[in-house]
């Protein structure tokens, strides 16, 4: 579920013999390599776990990698009096090692809190999104930058993105689509748990109005799923997600109206059970004890079938949540880490 910080390579070679702007170029640009294969490796760990926080040792790694760099580039001094291309690539790694030391400290406080909420949620990957948009802005610029240099002191280049910065752009690419199907997902998720505790307390109103929200949601995901394209050929993620939203609709719409009906028998049954223990048994009337009797036998049919509908809900969701997980690893494994 995560989108990551991308550090943009310059992706850049150069046709041309080893002369002092060459030189100069390679010299700086080298320090995008190492940043690039930093960012790579922080970029799978993340991946692959699902959580910045249990990689954050990588994280604090990479900010050193960054700030080695930038020493770096600093003693790299000017080429013919001018200091732009090495101040652009400076600007930077500064920015990027600000967006992974700060930006993404406050990313990690935001996980700590983003299952409480669809909107803590949403606003957790909006934090992921607007950090790697910074660094995406920073390295168009850079791009722009180095043009300029190369045009200026007659250097042909040949754009040839290496290996790890297509990787990088296709783990983004996989988290632009990954992101929107996961808060589709999460979305009808948290308020299945909603509809849960509302069962829990026996509150019949908030068991009607979190089921209704819960439909509602669950059909607007299926709509949504419905007009989004598999990613590359890939439906696995999109039906996954679908099987869960029918089964939230399913849910709803049909099984809650029997654990709904369980809880108002069972209400009618305590009202019952306390206007007989009003009356000592000698004092009850026949009609007394066949309303009572009528009442627990009703009592005793919906508990019956709130305990089947309970148990069935229970094996589909469980099945297919772990089918969800399954694939959503699978998915980003498959798509990333190839």
């Amino acid at each position: 579920m995560k989108k990551i910080l991308c550090s943009i390579g310059l992706g850049l070679s150069f046709a041309l013999s080893a002369q002092s702007p060459v030189e100069y170029m390679t010299q700086i640009s080298s320090e995008f390599k190492a940043i690039q294969g930093a960012t790579w490796d922080y970029t799978k760990s993340v991946a692959k776990n699902k959580s910045a926080r249990k990689v954050d040792k990588n994280r604090v790694e990479l900010v050193k990698t960054i700030s080695a760099s930038i020493e770096k580039v600093k003693k790299a001094g000017d080429f013919k009096g001018e200091t732009y291309y090495r101040d652009s690539i400076l600007s930077y790694l500064v920015l990027n090692k600000a967006v992974v030391s700060y930006d993404y400290e406050k990313i990690m406080n935001l996980e700590e809190i983003a299952e409480q909420s669809y909107d803590l949620m949403d606003a957790y990957m909006a934090a992921q999104e607007a950090a790697s948009d910074k660094l995406a802005e920073a390295g168009e610029m850079v791009d722009q930058i180095e043009k300029k240099f190369a045009a200026e002191n007659d250097i042909k280049l040949i754009e040839n993105t290496d290996k790890i910065s297509l990787k990088l752009k296709k783990a983004s690419e996989v988290f632009d689509y990954y992101n929107p199907v996961y808060l589709i997902f999460f979305k009808s998720y948290k308020q299945e748990a909603y509809l849960s505790e509302s069962l829990g307390k026996g509150d019949i109103s908030g068991m009607e109005q979190n089921k209704s929200s819960l439909a509602g949601f669950a059909q607007e995901g299926l709509d949504k799923l419905a007009a989004l394209n598999d990613y590359n050929g890939d439906p696995s993620l999109k039906a996954a997600c679908s099987d869960m939203l029918a089964f939230y609709l399913d849910e709803a719409e049909k099984h809650y109206l029997v654990l709904i009906d369980y809880q108002t028998s069972k209400e009618a049954f305590e009202k019952a059970k306390a206007v007989i223990d009003t009356k000592k048994p000698n004092e009850r009337t026949q009609e007394d004890v066949d309303n009572y009797n009528a009442v627990v036998k009703e009592y005793n049919k919906k508990t019956a079938e709130y305990n089947s509908t309970i148990n069935d809900l229970n094996k589909r969701r469980s099945t297919l949540l772990n089918t969800w997980n399954n694939t959503s690893a699978n998915f980003t494994n498959k798509h990333i880490m190839q």
